[in-house]
């Protein structure tokens, strides 16, 4: 199984979205309220052998911060421009709409590189990487008060990183 060690946050996460499996488990946390940016840097500090925990409110105040003033607005946009009206041109219209999208991959990169910095600790534990990544995320969905299905993300993300 290939570990994070050495990849970035952002390689990491966008390397394992490209799986279809990963990608609606990520949709299905998104649904559910949770941050996804908080989620894949769960999985990647554990897989550094780093506890997550005592930062997990600097990282959701983080990303909240970042997500009010960038991210958030911009994916308003971008949904807005899924359905345009008349007289509006289409082809246009949808052109603009990547653009958005873009700019809104541009500031989650910019929200990983936030939670890339924070300053995590080693664990203490002899379990396995997938044991400790399911800890942290079911401790990000508690402390969010979100019954996410997080067990289906760490599962995706596990086969994905099994088939490399």
């Amino acid at each position: 199984m290939q570990g994070s060690h050495g990849q970035g946050l952002w390689d990491f996460s966008v390397t394992l979205y490209a799986h279809a499996p990963v990608k609606a488990a990520t949709l299905a946390l998104q649904d559910a309220g949770l941050d996804v940016n908080i989620a894949f840097w769960i999985v990647w500090t554990t897989g550094q052998g780093r506890d997550p925990g005592p930062m997990l409110d600097d990282a959701v105040r983080v990303t909240a911060d970042w997500h009010a003033l960038a991210t958030g607005p911009l994916r308003g946009v971008r949904d807005a421009l899924k359905h345009v009206p008349a007289p509006v041109p289409a082809a246009p219209a949808q052109a603009l709409r990547q653009q958005v999208l873009d700019a809104e991959l541009a500031a989650e990169n910019i929200a990983q590189a936030l939670l890339e910095k924070l300053e995590t600790v080693g664990l203490a534990s002899s379990f396995s990487w997938p044991e400790r990544a399911l800890a942290g995320l079911e401790l990000y969905a508690a402390h969010a008060g979100s019954s996410a299905p997080v067990i289906h993300f760490k599962e995706a993300i596990f086969s994905a990183l099994e088939k490399g």
